[in-house]
């Protein structure tokens, strides 16, 4: 009779008492071809708590967990544990090896919001990979909570970490409204273009309906970010434009008409060309390039709508 090949486990610790040799045999058994073996050291892991961390950390620094077991099986008896679990993840955040910052990553994100504000001070360290990290951690777990954090990011100079914020935001979504709004009111001013780039997004018609008076700022930077938070929101905001297009405000109607020209909709065209005639020199020209600018889009429909 042909017998089959036998599984030996070797063992990759010393142990000096029994409670230590079952933590470390149960971490040693999250790498187990066999998943019963798995689903025991996971549960025997999780009932001891915050017991297990310093032998969990002392195998993560000796690297015993394959690839497969450290991204899967090891973040979730981190996050089994949870809250003890917290500050040594976030620290590991801003590892250098991957080993750690992948896995603690992956482990918060399990852990969800009791994590957040271990993750928000995070994101005022020095370190910029690891401050993107984090915001996109928050943006993963969706808390509100993060947002009063991820606002303060919004604030400074760095280009990426504004970038990642926003994303972050939006990420949580709807319920960040009323805490964006009031950026449009302030001084700073890359908070209030993110705003302006954030609200339609989070609240499409309320958003466009606060930012449109930004379009008569007198600031290039604020004209600019009104431009582009509109020209590239989905659906089209054809008819939303068409609504200013009689609000009387020179700069607002102008900067309508630049939305709905680079969104090449004819049918707008009868608003237009009531416009060739206003009383501003400006609406008049933004009318006339507007009109121009639909005709010769590639995506028209060869309709003449000025007959």
């Amino acid at each position: 009779m042909t017998i089959g090949p036998r599984f030996i486990i070797l063992e990759r610790f010393t142990a000096k008492t029994p409670a230590e040799y079952r933590l470390k045999k149960s971490i040693s058994n999250l790498d187990s071809p066999f998943v019963e073996h798995v689903d025991a050291a996971r549960k025997f892991l999780k009932k001891a708590g915050k017991k297990a961390l310093p032998y969990l950390q002392e195998a993560m620094e000796e690297k015993w967990f394959e690839e497969n077991t450290l991204m899967y099986e090891v973040p979730l008896v981190y996050a089994d544990i949870g809250g003890p679990a917290i500050p040594v993840l976030v620290k590991w955040i801003a590892h250098e090896d991957p080993y750690f910052s992948t896995m603690a990553v992956s482990a918060l994100e399990e852990i969800g919001s009791p994590a957040v504000p271990a993750i928000c001070e995070a994101i005022t360290g020095p370190d910029e990979e690891a401050r993107i990290l984090a915001i996109n951690l928050l943006g993963v777990i969706k808390d509100i909570r993060a947002v009063p954090c991820l606002i303060k990011v919004l604030a400074e100079d760095a280009e990426t970490a504004r970038y990642e914020t926003m994303n972050a935001i939006t990420d949580i979504g709807p319920t960040c409204y009323p805490l964006v709004l009031p950026l449009l009111k302030g001084d700073n001013l890359h908070l209030v273009c993110s705003a302006i780039e954030l609200l339609p997004g989070l609240d499409r018609e309320k958003g466009i309906d606060a930012i449109m008076p930004c379009f008569a700022d007198p600031r290039d930077e604020v004209w600019d970010a009104v431009f582009d938070s509109l020209v590239f929101l989905k659906p089209p905001p054809v008819p939303e434009m068409c609504r200013y297009l009689s609000c009387g405000i020179p700069g607002v109607m102008i900067g309508a008409m630049n939305i709905l020209g680079n969104n090449g909709d004819e049918t707008v065209i009868p608003e237009l060309v009531r416009l060739l005639d206003h009383p501003d020199t400006d609406v008049r020209e933004s009318a006339a390039w507007c009109i121009e600018k639909i005709m010769n889009s590639e995506t028209r429909k060869p309709v003449d709508m000025l007959s």
